[in-house]
């Protein structure tokens, strides 16, 4: 894949990672806050759904997380160092992997 292509997946990334951060936020202050988001979503959130959506945002915004930064440092190694590219490949893979998995194994316990 091209370094514009994965530019594009930064970009595509980081208004993802805008809009679950966003859901995050707002369902976050439908725990706390509950009259307001009540009020505001018109009596369709209540505090359970928004902690239901709470907890369903967190590994979605932890792999957008993920692949956002991990392809901005694609396109940064790549333009340092041009002739390692499996190389940065499979460490980039595997910082990824091993990253999603701890916030797997750490959203189920």
């Amino acid at each position: 894949m091209s370094i514009d292509r994965w530019r594009l997946v930064a970009r595509i990334s980081a208004w993802l990672l805008l809009a679950a951060i966003a859901v995050s936020v707002i369902s976050g202050w439908g725990i706390t806050r509950t009259g307001v988001i009540y009020m505001i979503s018109f009596g369709l959130i209540d505090r359970g759904r928004a902690d239901a959506i709470h907890r369903a945002t967190q590994a979605p915004t932890v792999a957008i997380f993920l692949v956002h930064v991990l392809a901005n440092m694609k396109v940064a190694l790549s333009a340092r160092f041009p002739r390692g590219n499996r190389a940065v490949n499979a460490i980039l893979i595997l910082i990824g992997v091993l990253i999603l998995a701890a916030a797997i194994f750490m959203e189920q316990v």
